[in-house]
């Protein structure tokens, strides 16, 4: 009796770190922008935000896990935009759950 409740044990706590593994292991993705003078940021892996240092009209996009992603859909992903900032403003997008941000760049636009 006492050799099943330890190999259920072991079976449970070995389940309970492969799977925190897979949940930590998916880390985000680094910020990545297209224009000198332009940087996106990331914040608490949950929202993200972009500034440019020159008269350029900018906008934030990132992707976002959804939160029942976390049980083995990979593919389940959703892109999210900021607000079109200008010059040294700030443009913000925030995912719906927390922890769920996979990617943050900054779009530019000359317009």
């Amino acid at each position: 009796m006492r050799s099943l409740i330890k190999k259920m044990m072991v079976s449970t706590s070995a389940a309970t770190l492969l799977g925190a593994g897979v949940v930590m292991g998916a880390a985000p993705v680094q910020a990545q922008y297209s224009q000198p003078g332009c940087s996106a940021h990331a914040v608490d892996n949950t929202s993200a935000y972009s500034q440019c240092h020159r008269q350029v009209r900018h906008q934030v996009r990132i992707e976002c896990r959804h939160w029942w992603a976390w049980f083995g859909s990979s593919w389940a992903t959703y892109e999210r935009r900021g607000n079109v900032a200008w010059d040294g403003q700030r443009s913000w997008a925030s995912c719906d759950f927390p922890g769920t941000l996979q990617r943050w760049e900054v779009d530019t636009y000359w317009w």
